[in-house]
């Protein structure tokens, strides 16, 4: 009798922890998109640094927005290496479009030759998880 008063109380608090803790999962949903120039569409070539990443996220979504920040702002830009990373905090379904316009000026600031750049994918970030996808990006006019 003099044991289970020990160990009662102490095994409600063990319970008590057991019960009324939980593991917090990490619940967020992160994307890393890399740009490629592709001569074809289908082969990539060469990074395409600092090209300018809009999402559209209208079409998946019943005509209502993404409940994120990804949603109000226009542009963002990759880096050096033609990477864009970013977290959502909910799954989602996205349709990402890359731009990227390249111009050559001369010495006096005249424009020699203006391409453009775009390429189009579509996203699907889940929870939890990372998901890596390539945009290649074809001359357009």
């Amino acid at each position: 009798m003099k044991k289970l008063r020990i160990f009662l109380p102490i095994f409600i608090a063990v319970l008590c922890v057991a019960l009324f803790t939980q593991c917090k999962k990490d619940h967020s949903c992160n994307m890393k998109l890399t740009c490629f120039y592709s001569s074809n569409g289908m082969d990539a070539d060469s990074i395409v640094p600092f090209a300018l990443i809009s999402f559209d996220t209208v079409k998946y979504n019943s005509g209502l927005a993404v409940d994120t920040n990804i949603s109000r702002v226009q542009d963002f830009p990759t880096d050096a290496f033609g990477v864009f990373e970013y977290t959502l905090e909910h799954p989602a379904l996205l349709i990402v479009n890359a731009v990227k316009y390249d111009t050559l000026f001369d010495d006096m600031g005249n424009v020699l030759d203006a391409k453009k750049y775009t390429g189009t994918t579509q996203v699907q970030v889940n929870d939890g998880e990372t998901t890596e996808k390539t945009i290649l990006m074809v001359e357009t006019n």
